[in-house]
């Protein structure tokens, strides 16, 4: 691999996010802020697409690296930028719902937070990991608070406050490491990498203390309900796609850095207690929960218990497994807030159960979409989480002769933890399809009588455009894995 000290090629997608940010405040000093509603959403998204647009002659791997190596563009990084690309438009669409205060900001926030998680998932050294993860933590602490409502500026409180200790565990592990390899560049760590020095041990613990953070793996998990729940709802979609598979990318690059093949089954097993740790939690504590957003967050831990199946073994097809299984948890997940998204912009607290209750009868498009993202969520067919749960657990039982103990750990809470959450998934579908309760119990939300920023047939349009796509990519990830694999390279 050729480390070239500059290369905007690699760069070029950050770039154009950067600059669709920057247009947007721009925006906001020229135009009068009702004039510049429609204009701040054409840039963004535009800008969004035009970073999609310089991933493809990265496609082919000739140009994978460059700025010393600290940023790389191999087909890993590529196919995650695809991922958080796909999580930033679907959330730019799905922020036509709010009203229009501070907007030109909040768009803004949202471009930088998928740069930083672009940055986290082609870091190719300790200095751009901690880059990445600080411009996106810093972009989501503010965004989380964009809301009218006193539980937004606690969750962004909250948020702020344990992701800070995070950020200093992980710093705190990176100088370690630094202090015992005397590099930064994880190509550098892996050839200087001591699996025996204690300092060098105690460095990656706490690295993945924070990493452990920002996936939300029990027990680092804590901020993840209240912060779902009081974040604007697009940013709470966001955070669940986005967040999740940058810190994974990142924490999959600096583990095959850091942890020789010969220490992985011994190194990588307390990271197997937690993720079967947290797949039992999430699934369980999901049982007693009566908000959607708060089951979402805890679907989340869950989730992030099933993505680090991935990690026994580190080999090619777990990261491809997670990458695919990110993909349809993106479009399930997407689809889950949309559809709440669309009943706040009509005045209703969406992620009531009390709202969601007849939904279907009431509306039966979006009950049937419901339906088709909790059977995904649940991992059953013909949907891209079945597939994308299969293949986790191939890969898990592919690691078994290596790495035994982590991949029987994963795959017995993989099935405890299955057959829980098929009932809480389940619970959503019978609130959903509930008769004789399709109106009386809705609940109306505080705050409701804002003005929408744009008109409500633009509204519509954005959050049925989110739904469309998300309906077909859970179908088609569930239908046609093989062509959908073959085209990303997996």
């Amino acid at each position: 691999m050729t480390f070239d000290p500059v290369n905007f090629t690699i760069a070029a997608p950050l770039l154009a996010l950067a600059a669709g940010a920057l247009v947007i405040l721009l925006l906001d000093l020229l135009l009068p802020a009702k004039a510049a509603q429609g204009p701040w959403y054409v840039f963004g998204i535009a800008s969004v697409l035009l970073a999609g647009y310089y991933l493809v002659p990265l496609w082919d791997g000739t140009t994978p690296a460059g700025f010393g190596g600290a940023l790389i563009m191999d087909r890993f990084g590529i196919v995650f930028s695809v991922v958080l690309l796909l999580a930033a438009l679907l959330t730019m669409l799905l922020s036509v719902t709010r009203t229009e205060e501070d907007k030109s900001g909040y768009l803004a926030l949202v471009l930088w937070g998928a740069m930083g998680m672009i940055v986290m998932a082609g870091s190719g050294s300790l200095m751009a990991i901690f880059l990445g993860l600080e411009l996106l933590s810093l972009a989501l602490y503010v965004a989380v608070a964009f809301d009218a409502r006193p539980m937004a500026r606690e969750a962004a409180l909250k948020y702020f406050v344990l992701g800070s200790v995070a950020s200093a565990f992980i710093l705190f592990g990176f100088a370690l490491i630094y202090g015992v390899t005397g590099t930064m560049n994880l190509a550098g760590i892996a050839a200087a990498a001591q699996p025996g020095d204690l300092f060098f041990k105690v460095g990656i613990a706490l690295a993945l203390v924070g990493f452990g953070f920002k996936l939300a793996l029990v027990p680092f998990h804590v901020w993840a309900p209240d912060v779902y729940q009081g974040a604007p709802t697009p940013i709470t979609a966001f955070m669940s796609v986005g967040t999740k598979a940058a810190a994974f990318a990142t924490a999959a690059r600096f583990l095959l850095a850091t942890v020789p093949p010969a220490s992985q089954a011994r190194l990588l097993l307390p990271l197997a207690v937690l993720a079967a740790a947290s797949m039992l939690l999430g699934a369980t504590v999901g049982i007693w929960q009566s908000d959607l957003k708060r089951l979402m967050a805890y679907s989340g831990i869950a989730h992030a218990g099933y993505l680090m199946m991935a990690i026994p073994g580190l080999g090619a097809a777990g990261m491809s497994a997670a990458v695919y299984y990110m993909a349809a948890y993106c479009f399930s997940a997407m689809g889950v807030f949309a559809i709440i998204s669309l009943l706040e912009s009509e005045g209703e607290e969406g992620s009531s159960f009390g709202v969601l209750s007849g939904l279907y009868y009431r509306r039966p498009a979006l009950g049937a979409a419901m339906a088709l993202f909790m059977f995904a969520m649940a991992g059953l067919p013909p949907t891209g989480g079945f597939i994308g749960k299969f293949m986790l657990a191939t890969s898990a039982v592919a690691a078994i002769p290596t790495a035994t103990a982590n991949a029987w750990t994963l795959l017995i809470a993989l099935i405890v933890s299955t057959g829980i959450s098929a009932y809480v998934y389940l619970r959503v579908v019978g609130t959903v399809f509930k008769k004789g309760d399709s109106s009386e119990s809705r609940v109306r939300m505080a705050g409701a009588e804002g003005a929408l920023a744009l008109s409500p047939a633009a509204v519509r349009f954005g959050v049925v455009t989110v739904l469309v796509i998300a309906v077909a990519g859970t179908l088609v990830l569930g239908i046609l894995p093989g062509p959908v694999m073959q085209l990303l390279g997996l």
